[in-house]
């Protein structure tokens, strides 16, 4: 048998560079949500949606439940001419409205505490689109192991994939708001996008690379 000189060694670089960058790809995290950076109120809403919260009033009796958009934002107390109705069953903030007053405006309903079911937007786009995730981190280490991604690039792959898959859910596939929450914001049946802020805080980060 002839001797056979080795020319070029392509295989031994492939080899060494596709085991680094899968070793970094296992080490690296993606986290994924509303993050840390963003402010406390934001990441309140955000933890209240994910996970539910009972809400109490802090400096008074009850909670004032707005039941007109124009009162969003507003303290009953700021309210000219209103005062106290109790119908035996419920308590609301009234004011008189019409030439003659002879009729009611329902302003807000007070409340000892507010119950806010959970409506999640994290762990429930993960359980109905974790197999289109999947997909997306096989095209990723698929695309490191042929040479047209690093570790890092793959990341923001799957990272870039993982927040489409939230804000795609927020978009679509939502619990109906509660009639006592579309009251207070009449025509905005999605109780996760009502300003986009939340949807657009959604974002990603990676560590360990």
């Amino acid at each position: 048998m002839k001797h056979v000189t080795p020319i070029r060694d392509d295989w031994t670089p492939w080899y060494n560079r596709t085991k680094a960058e899968l070793e970094k790809l296992g080490r690296a995290e993606i986290h994924v949500g509303i993050l840390g950076t963003a402010d406390s109120e934001l990441l309140t809403i955000a933890a209240v949606h994910e996970f539910g919260a009972t809400i109490h009033p802090k400096n008074a009796k009850n909670l004032a439940i707005p039941l007109r958009p124009d009162m969003k934002g507003k303290s009953p107390r700021d309210i000219e001419g209103a005062f106290f109705l109790d119908n035996g069953e419920n308590r609301f903030i009234v004011r008189k409205k019409g030439k003659n007053g002879d009729r009611l405006e329902f302003l807000f309903l007070l409340l000892p505490s507010v119950t806010i079911p959970e409506r999640s937007f994290i762990r429930a786009s993960y359980d109905g689109g974790k197999d289109l995730l999947a997909k997306a981190c096989e095209n990723a280490v698929r695309r490191v192991i042929v040479g047209e991604l690093t570790a890092e690039q793959a990341c923001h792959n799957i990272g870039t994939a993982a927040v489409a898959m939230v804000k795609r859910y927020m978009r679509t596939v939502q619990p109906a708001k509660s009639s006592l929450t579309l009251a207070s914001a009449p025509g905005k049946t999605a109780p996760l996008v009502q300003t986009g802020r939340l949807r657009d805080s959604i974002t990603y980060e990676v560590t360990g690379l």
